[in-house]
């Protein structure tokens, strides 16, 4: 690779600078010139992609085959051989959130998308009852089951009632954006529960929330991969995570956190349970709120 052409004085600040100053150490801009020859541009593109490429290797591997030792290796500073843990997450969840999408219903026909799709059910009635109804006939359905008229359980009815009666992937994309987004007030959630059980004068909050981020991460991959090679369906997503997920929180107690083996056994049960609790709490609270915005 050609060395980068340098500049004397710093074109941001106009501090002098020499041929082995890499930055400014004025303003902090970078001391080299951005107008060179294509050629040397596309070396440095490929330069580039081999480091992140090498990056990604390295950190792949420590998250898949060493649960916890990631997130040990960056909080003990040897970060320089890996990808940053918010970077790797945004790029797996992208990756998680498109295949999510492209697997999630999209058929126009109404029956057909909600009869093939999960019911949602409100005060005894489903989309799966609504689907292709009139408004007289669902009124009608809500006499016969004696629910009461308020303007409350019109309203949700209502909402049920267009889930059902239009095309399903509007809602699909509306709860995958709002599944991004609690996933915000998930892993730093999750951190929190870490820090209850681990946290001490010696360690720091943050430490507990780059474990987060790297264990959903890691769920996030283990999803993908089963979307991608077909296995993300009821029999083999009931049967795969509540194994996997648990053994890879089990390892991330001995790896990361040293407990021993009892130890490890009965805090991944009650940490996995506080986990699932607030999961399902966020995840409720994250569809009524995608139905509340149909």
């Amino acid at each position: 690779m050609r060395s980068k052409k340098k500049f004397t004085t710093c074109p941001n600040c106009e501090n002098k600078l020499t041929a082995n100053d890499h930055f400014c150490s004025r303003c902090g801009q970078p001391n080299h010139d951005i107008k060179i020859p294509f050629g040397h541009l596309v070396e440095e593109g490929i330069e580039s992609f081999l480091h992140i490429d090498r990056k990604a290797l390295s950190t792949l591997k420590l998250l898949v085959v060493s649960p916890g030792k990631l997130s040990k290796e960056f909080n003990e500073g040897r970060r320089i051989k890996f990808i940053p843990p918010m970077r790797l997450y945004v790029i797996i969840s992208l990756l998680f959130f498109f295949l999510l999408n492209f697997n999630a219903p999209h058929k126009q026909s109404h029956v057909k998308t909600s009869k093939d799709g999960i019911a949602i059910s409100y005060s005894g009635i489903n989309t799966h009852e609504l689907a292709g109804l009139t408004k007289i006939q669902t009124d009608s359905l809500v006499k016969a089951r004696n629910i009461k008229q308020t303007e409350y359980n019109k309203f949700w009815i209502n909402q049920l009632y267009k889930i059902a009666n239009s095309s399903s992937a509007g809602f699909f994309h509306s709860l995958f954006k709002n599944i991004s987004y609690m996933m915000f007030i998930l892993m730093p959630g999750f951190a929190f529960i870490l820090y209850i059980f681990f946290g001490n004068k010696n360690s720091f909050y943050v430490e507990n929330l780059i474990v987060s981020v790297h264990f959903h991460s890691f769920v996030f991959l283990l999803i993908s991969v089963m979307l991608m090679i077909g296995l993300m369906n009821v029999s083999f997503t009931f049967l795969l995570l509540p194994i996997i997920v648990p053994v890879y929180l089990y390892l991330i107690l001995r790896n990361y956190y040293g407990q021993k083996v009892f130890a490890s056994i009965w805090k991944t049960v009650v940490i996995g349970l506080l986990h699932s609790i607030l999961f399902a709490g966020l995840f409720i609270t994250t569809v009524f709120i995608s139905i509340y915005l149909v």
